[in-house]
């Protein structure tokens, strides 16, 4: 019986795990795209800690937010986000910029 009671702790701490990885999953898709548009030292540190507001942070962007904020960067409103994810979402549209120029 221990090992069953102790088999149901470790379910539960990997759903826990995991649903605090679904919790922030739009933020975490916007980070690693960020990571991808990364070009110097100074994108690579707004990166560093947009990483550690998403791990400390219960909020979480809309996937439609998320979608706008991908596929049309020019039609974001920054008002629309939290006061403390707003200079990452400003720092993510100048990154695309950048990107689309630079090509």
């Amino acid at each position: 019986m221990a090992s069953n009671s102790q088999g149901k702790k470790n379910e539960k701490g990997k759903l826990a795990a995991s649903r605090k990885k679904k919790k922030n999953a739009n933020l975490s898709r916007l980070c690693t795209e960020m990571n991808g548009l990364a070009a110097d030292a100074v994108d690579k540190e707004i990166i560093k800690r947009f990483k550690t507001m998403i791990d400390t942070t219960d909020e979480d962007i809309t996937k439609t937010s998320l979608g706008l904020i991908l596929k049309d960067p020019k039609s974001v409103d920054l008002n629309t986000f939290h006061e403390g994810l707003q200079p990452y979402v400003k720092h993510y549209l100048f990154m695309s910029k950048r990107n689309k120029k630079s090509k």
